[in-house]
């Protein structure tokens, strides 16, 4: 058999039963022609394509405003505290307040829009909630301002959605559904990033100042100073320039220390330096894992080493890059002022929700970094390098999954707060709350929800003080069967909370379904309420033919919690006693 043209192979088969070879001849696919090549060129390194490629970073933004849209009207903890602080009888703004530190954090910037938020929307957390969204969008669209115009426009597109996906990261779904929290955190990166922005620019006194109202809003701002300091120096700016920064950020460190109070630790202290460099790292490397402290220290040091990787990089050393060393060294900075502080806490609490924002603020700066190193290194090959920051904006993205799980299960009752407000017994949840006794008559001045004309029950017409008729209640009885036909439901379990009682169960209706659950007493007077469509699935484990959300949560006082009325959606109504299921024996 001899051999073919240079442009043609072989492809030999054996007919086994003719006893004969047969040679095929194969020709190799035509070469792409140079014209062609140019066309997809040009449609790689277009703008178009980019463009299109950009409009993915609005997803996890939508997907982030969908959470907040399904979350709770009601405010968090911290949000009572400062707004009881920060207004005055008659529901005005008092500025003295503002002064007052609120778990060590200055919060004057974020208390007034707590005070906007309740004047002009009846204190709704998911207005706030909105706001914060819009808050982390335009730290997006700042971000993607300061990207190199060096990098093709197809990797620049590429680092605008892996930002968009790691900054409404799941992860971080506690500064978003619990928009108090996020109106302090987000607002303070937000201006870190625009002082650090104008500072590259060389607006040193217009940058020091938004550094001022960033340290207002939040401790972790603090370390935008040695960022200053940094970016200074690698600007190879005047001396001045250099140390004034750090000079500032001492006289805030003072006055902050000056108005801290003493702060009693969480946990049982830890003063070791393997304890305070595994929640650093935790802190870190949170993004890129899913729940597991560990697998976050052991990232949080491959992000580091990664930096001391780059700085011994000459292409990244640029001192046209000096934003984002100065952005990643605040992260670091505040990350460290993290562990310090939390150390005492356990040690997974660097993987606190909240925390998240100071894990994207040490990763997008790393990714353009190294995205500049691949490009200046491998030219337009670099653009493929797109396809790779993109795939890690999903993971970060996707591993907050567990995250945003744990977030929804604790917030799953906090509506019951709402109910105790209302029904007078806010003190039942001890220091969640502020006293009811100078809480309730402030909301009711500001006609603050719970305390305004849409808070309801949800029963389609009784709410508390309504009297139902006990003789048209029917008992709700207990399951016989594994596939119920008719109404069915139990009482599981009955805490007590001060002055109040929490009561849990299932019940449905089957082809009737439940529109509500009260608490009445023995004359039928509705003292209390709660929640419906809970998720129980150990009662759909049992029970076959019904939905998967029967459970219910009711609050009531303690000594007027008679009956759990469960009204259906016809109308009929079905009790079960207010006590506790008996011990099996």
């Amino acid at each position: 058999m001899t051999d073919t043209a240079a442009d043609t192979t072989a492809d030999t088969t054996a007919n086994t039963t003719a006893g004969t070879v047969v040679t095929e001849a194969v020709t190799p696919p035509p070469e792409e022609s140079p014209a062609r090549r140019d066309r997809w060129r040009r449609f790689v390194n277009g703008n178009r394509l980019a463009r299109g490629v950009e409009l993915l970073a609005v997803l996890p933004a939508i997907a982030t405003v969908i959470e907040v849209a399904a979350g709770q009207r009601l405010q968090y903890t911290d949000y009572w505290y400062v707004l009881l602080r920060v207004t005055g009888a008659d529901g005005s703004l008092h500025l003295p307040g503002m002064r007052i530190l609120q778990n060590e954090h200055p919060l004057m910037l974020p208390s007034v829009l707590y005070w906007l938020d309740a004047r002009l929307a009846g204190g709704d957390n998911r207005v706030l909630g909105y706001l914060v969204v819009v808050i982390a969008a335009m730290t997006v669209v700042l971000l993607r301002a300061m990207l190199p115009k060096t990098l093709p426009v197809l990797l620049r597109a590429g680092i605008v959605v892996a930002a968009s996906a790691l900054v409404f990261s799941p992860h971080g779904i506690h500064n978003f559904v619990r928009a108090m929290s996020g109106s302090a955190w987000l607002t303070a990166n937000l201006l870190v990033i625009g002082a650090l922005l104008l500072a590259y620019h060389r607006k040193w006194w217009l940058a020091w100042f938004v550094g001022l109202l960033a340290c207002m809003s939040y401790g972790t701002a603090f370390a935008v100073w040695p960022a200053f300091a940094l970016m200074a120096t690698i600007g190879r700016e005047k001396w001045w320039r250099r140390l004034l920064p750090l000079g500032v950020g001492l006289l805030v460190v003072l006055v902050w220390l000056g108005l801290k109070p003493a702060v009693d630790p969480g946990g049982q202290p830890a003063n070791d330096l393997a304890s305070l460099m595994y929640t650093l790292f935790a802190v870190i490397g949170h993004l890129w894992t899913a729940d597991v402290a560990g697998i976050a220290v052991f990232a949080g040091v491959v992000v580091l080493a990664l930096y001391a990787w780059l700085a011994t990089t000459g292409e990244a050393r640029d001192s046209g890059l000096r934003f984002w060393w100065a952005l990643g060294c605040h992260a670091f900075v505040a990350s460290g002022m993290i562990a310090a502080a939390r150390i005492d806490f356990g040690s997974d609490f660097g993987l606190s929700s909240r925390y998240t924002s100071l894990s994207v603020l040490m990763a997008v700066p790393a990714i353009v970094l190294t995205a500049v190193v691949v490009h200046r290194r491998f030219g337009e090959r670099a653009t493929k390098f797109g396809i790779l920051v993109v795939a890690l904006g999903l993971v970060g993205f996707t591993l907050g999954s567990p995250t945003a799980a744990t977030i929804r299960s604790q917030n799953a009752e906090h509506e019951l707060q709402a109910i105790a407000l209302r029904a007078g017994i806010g003190n039942a949840y001890g220091a969640v709350l502020p006293p009811a006794e100078a809480l309730v008559p402030r909301l009711e001045t500001m006609g603050h929800y719970p305390f305004s004309d849409d808070f309801t029950l949800g029963c389609g017409g009784p709410e508390l003080g309504s009297v139902l008729d006990n003789a048209r209640m029917v008992p709700l009885p207990p399951a016989g069967a594994r596939n119920p036909r008719s109404a069915v439901g139990s009482v599981d379990d009955v805490e007590q909370k001060n002055d109040a009682a929490i009561v849990r169960g299932w019940a449905t209706g089957v082809h009737d379904p439940v529109r509500c659950a009260v608490v009445v007493d023995t004359t039928g007077k509705i003292t209390g309420g709660g929640l419906t469509h809970l998720s129980r699935p150990d009662v759909t484990g049992r029970l076959s033919g019904i939905s998967a959300d029967v459970g219910f949560a009711v609050i009531a006082p303690s000594n007027q919690a008679d009956r759990v009325v469960v009204i259906l959606a016809s109308g009929e109504m079905r009790w079960l006693a207010a006590q506790a299921p008996k011990p099996a024996t």
